[in-house]
């Protein structure tokens, strides 16, 4: 195999591979039934409320 050959069928996959793996990422960033885990992971980083009402 020529080093052109691998140049164009990483030209060609690459770009598959990333778009695939992009809509993968989307599909479950956006997914519906996602959403309360995220919420507590993103709620997770706070300060506790009670916490600071205790200080």
């Amino acid at each position: 195999m020529s080093h052109e050959t691998l140049v164009l069928i990483a030209k060609v996959v690459g770009p598959i591979w990333m778009g695939g793996f992009l809509f993968v990422v989307l599909i479950r960033a956006y997914n519906p039934r996602r959403k309360p885990e995220q919420e507590r992971i993103a709620r997770s980083i706070l300060p506790d409320a009670d916490a600071e009402d205790r200080a």
